[in-house]
């Protein structure tokens, strides 16, 4: 029986699929089953992978004949329930892994009993380099202090990548994604991973690469995705209160979080056709209201100094072109 299962979803992911899933494959710690799923490519994916699964036997190839992000990750993810893996990873189709991430991750969980390990990601363009984001050091975080941390926490368990799960953690009752939001998805699935967990592993290490481009989610309008902003910050609102997490402190910070979100789906909206409509159930949210307030009475001027306020001007003024260019 195989360690760890990796998975890695691909559509039209041709140009990067040899680098991200050869670093998988070029892990010191070989011990591990590899689900490499092609979600209806047309650019060659699909025969990447068969090539893959024929030299390679840890490769299990699943092929799939429409792009259906949420449908396959939950296909996958009872796949790797039922393999009788202890450990799981997933890695984006166009990311890569260190090739010391699956030994020391599964040494961090192992000398720790946690049931989460979280390292560093290093995020590039092309060949360039563009930052990075890591912990200070090697850390054990107990669930008491998981509150306090929470702020720090978030911004490593907004995707599934750079973590190895304990599968115990996953799979009683079995973690699927939420069907209630599609943008935002794997936040709220890693969040609900969390918070099963009695012990965090934290690696100081950059153990993993993030390519930045243009293709990726955060940068296309999905449908309904302001509705996914306002349903993702209930949830994860909610987390927080059940699991005894709730300081002012979280609450501001998940305010602010919003706020960037909805700046996000503001921009991208402002380059639709029904530009004004998309804007106006941002701007007119009683959920954008409610957080803009909160944090306006927790530091004047906080929140009129925000990107969301450079967003909102620069919508005045192209709703005020459009209306001069119709006159």
């Amino acid at each position: 029986m195989a360690k760890t299962a990796f998975l890695t979803r691909a559509y039209n992911a041709a140009a990067y699929l040899p680098e991200s899933a050869g670093s998988v494959l070029a892990q010191t710690d070989g011990d591990f089953l590899y689900f490499l799923c092609d979600n209806g490519s047309t650019d060659g994916t699909r025969e990447q992978i068969l090539s893959l699964a024929a030299r390679d036997r840890r490769v299990v190839p699943v092929l799939l004949d429409e792009n259906s992000p949420m449908e396959s990750m939950n296909l996958l993810l009872c796949r790797v329930y039922a393999s009788g893996c202890r450990y799981f990873a997933v890695l984006d189709a166009d990311d890569r892994y260190d090739p010391a991430f699956h030994a020391e991750a599964v040494s961090a969980l192992q000398r720790t009993g946690a049931g989460l390990f979280l390292c560093g990601s290093r995020f590039f363009s092309g060949e360039d380099a563009c930052g990075e984001r890591r912990f200070p050091g090697d850390i054990a975080l107990e669930r008491p202090d998981f509150g306090a941390w929470f702020a720090r926490l978030h911004v490593f368990l907004r995707a599934y990548w750079a973590k190895l799960f304990d599968l115990r953690v996953l799979r009683d009752p079995p973690l699927l994604l939420s069907r209630e939001l599609f943008y935002g998805s794997d936040t709220i699935f890693a969040l609900e991973a969390f918070a099963r967990c009695s012990r965090l592993a934290l690696s100081g290490r950059v153990l993993h690469a993030y390519r930045m481009h243009g293709a990726s989610d955060t940068h296309h309008l999905s449908p309904g995705r302001f509705h996914d902003d306002v349903r993702q910050r209930e949830l994860t609102a909610a987390l927080v209160r059940q699991n005894g997490w709730e300081t002012r402190e979280n609450r501001l910070f998940l305010d602010r979080v919003f706020l960037n979100a909805c700046a996000d789906t503001a921009t991208l909206s402002l380059y639709e056709r029904d530009r004004d409509a998309l804007l106006a159930e941002i701007f007119t949210s009683p959920a954008l209201r409610e957080a803009w307030e909160a944090l306006e009475a927790a530091s004047a001027g906080w929140a009129e100094r925000s990107r969301l306020a450079r967003v909102a001007a620069a919508a005045r003024i192209a709703a005020e072109q459009t209306k001069g260019g119709s006159s």
